[in-house]
C-alpha cells in the first residue's frame, strides 16, 4: 500500500502490526504488536481544549486538556498507551482481550465537539499447523489417502495446495518441444493455515508408492501471494482435503494407515515417519 493511499485511509498501517479497513471503520491488530488510531479530523492539531479517549461505552483510557498535557488513566491499558499531539493514539504490546470498539471525544477552542469511533479485532499469530495422512484401504495400485490439516485457534481459514507435478526447465521456439524435468514418485502437498494478521504452512510428501512425510513449516508474511483453492475455516473442526492418486505400482507396507501425529511446532523437520524406515 502506497504512503498517500494509507494517509487517505485516515489510519497508519503497519504490516504483521495492524491493517485497518477504512471503509468499515474496523482495524484489525496481531497479539504483541502495535496499532496505531488516526482520527479523521483535520486541521485540529493544536486547536482543540480536550480529548478524550475511551475503550468501550465507557472505560476512559487517556486525556489530553490543553495546556496541561496528557494523563493515562489506570487500567488494563496503562503503560501500554501514548496520544500524541494530533490525537493519534498509539496501544502497544495488543493483547487478545483488547479487541473491543474504541472511541474518542474532542472538543475544540470554539466550544465545537467531534466524536469517532473505530472498533479493533486483535487476532493470535497463527502457529504452526498440525498435518496427518490417513490411507484408505490396502490396494496396492490405488493410493486413497485423506490430508488434514488443522491448528487450535477460530478465525482461521486453510487452503491446500497441490504439488505441480510438471516444472518446464527450458524451451526451444524453433522446433516447438518443451524440456521436462520432474520426479515421478516424488509429490508434496502444502497445507496454509492463514488469519487476517499472519499464516503458518505445513507440508507433507508423498513417496512411491503410499508412504507419507511431513516437512518444516515457512511462514508467509505476505498474505494472498500463493495460489490454491480456499476451504472454509470452522473452528475446532479440522479441514479435511481427500486426494485419490492413480495406480502407483508395487505396494511394500501399510504405509500411513495407523499414522503418528506430531504437532509442527515440536519439530522443525519430520513430523511423520517413513513407512520404509
Amino acid at each position: 500500500m502506497a504512503i498517500g493511499l494509507a494517509a487517505e485511509l485516515l489510519f497508519i498501517f503497519f504490516i504483521l502490526q495492524a491493517r485497518v479497513q477504512a471503509d468499515n471503520s474496523q482495524a484489525v491488530g496481531m497479539v504483541g504488536g502495535v496499532v496505531y488510531f488516526r482520527p479523521p479530523l483535520p486541521n485540529l492539531t493544536t486547536a482543540y481544549h480536550q480529548s478524550h479517549w475511551y475503550c468501550g461505552s465507557s472505560l476512559k483510557i487517556a486525556i489530553h486538556e490543553y495546556g496541561k498535557g496528557v494523563r493515562y488513566l489506570d487500567g488494563p491499558f496503562k503503560d501500554r498507551l501514548e496520544l500524541f499531539p494530533n490525537n493519534t493514539l498509539k496501544i502497544s504490546s495488543l493483547q487478545k482481550n483488547d479487541s473491543n470498539n474504541f472511541w474518542m471525544y474532542l472538543q475544540d477552542v470554539a466550544g465545537k465537539e467531534h466524536d469517532y469511533s473505530v472498533y479493533l479485532k486483535v487476532y493470535d499469530v497463527v502457529p504452526k499447523p498440525t498435518v496427518k495422512a490417513i490411507v484408505h484401504g490396502n490396494n496396492p495400485e490405488h493410493c486413497n489417502v485423506t490430508l488434514e490439516c488443522w491448528v487450535q485457534l477460530e478465525d482461521v481459514t486453510y487452503e491446500w495446495m497441490p504439488p505441480s507435478r510438471v516444472m518446464p526447465v527450458g524451451s526451444n521456439s524453433t522446433n516447438s518441444t518443451l524440456p521436462l524435468s520432474f520426479n515421478p514418485s516424488l509429490e508434496t502437498y502444502t497445507c496454509r493455515a492463514s488469519n487476517p494478521v499472519s499464516s503458518s504452512s505445513a507440508r507433507l510428501t508423498l513417496r512411491h508408492p503410499c508412504s507419507w512425510t511431513g516437512t518444516g513449516c515457512t511462514r508467509w508474511q505476505n498474505l494472498g501471494e500463493m495460489g490454491g483453492r480456499w476451504l472454509p475455516g470452522v473452528p475446532g473442526v479440522r479441514s479435511l482435503f481427500p486426494w485419490a492418486r492413480a495406480p502407483c505400482g508395487g505396494y511394500h507396507g501399510a504405509g500411513c494407515s495407523s499414522p503418528v501425529v506430531v504437532p509442527l511446532g515440536l519439530l522443525s523437520c519430520l513430523c511423520f515417519p517413513s513407512a520404509s524406515s
